[in-house]
């Protein structure tokens, strides 16, 4: 007997994939919605034609690795705008003035073919970057804002994926 399969709770993973430089940029979702969160370093979906360093990869997770066998019926969720602001952080921290979003994985608790609202655990990848003031001044960034990304993670197609699946990177490491 499949102990996972008689529990009946699952995971649904939202747009695992990386992001492509020739993605066509689009409105944000919910012109209305107010952005509660401003990162200090912009997260962007392409790297600039302009003169730039690079400071090397970068990557968050922010959120709890629910499983099949958990019991709670509030799992907590996480807010992919603390996400980006974590992502930022980091690079900030690096040196660098702007981030290339390489990638964006979004994990969903779905309980009784419910699932949760917002992710129950991010992780974002980028590449850190460093623009000079002149660089900065020839070349305009297109800052990724936090209703975008999450129109990217729900307009993917959601898997149904064991824990063990949604989170085997991490375990490898």
């Amino acid at each position: 007997m499949n102990l996972l399969s008689s529990w009946p709770a699952c995971l649904a993973l939202a747009l695992v994939a990386p992001l492509h430089a020739g993605e066509h940029e689009r409105a944000p979702a919910n012109a209305e919605r107010v952005e509660a969160v401003a990162t200090q370093v912009p997260l962007i979906l392409e790297s600039p034609a302009c003169e730039h360093e690079k400071l090397g990869a970068i990557e968050i997770t922010i959120g709890e690795k629910v499983s099949e066998i958990t019991q709670d019926t509030n799992v907590p969720t996480v807010d992919y705008g603390r996400a980006m602001d974590k992502l930022a952080a980091a690079a900030q921290q690096r040196g660098a003035n702007a981030v290339v979003l390489r990638m964006h994985q979004g994990v969903y608790f779905t309980r009784s073919g419910k699932q949760s609202r917002k992710p129950v655990y991010v992780k974002l990848r980028g590449a850190a970057i460093h623009l000079s003031p002149e660089a900065l001044a020839q070349c305009s960034l297109t800052p990724l804002s936090v209703a975008e990304l999450e129109a990217r993670s729900r307009d993917g197609k959601p898997q149904n994926v064991s824990s063990r699946t949604a989170f085997e990177d991490e375990t490898a490491k």
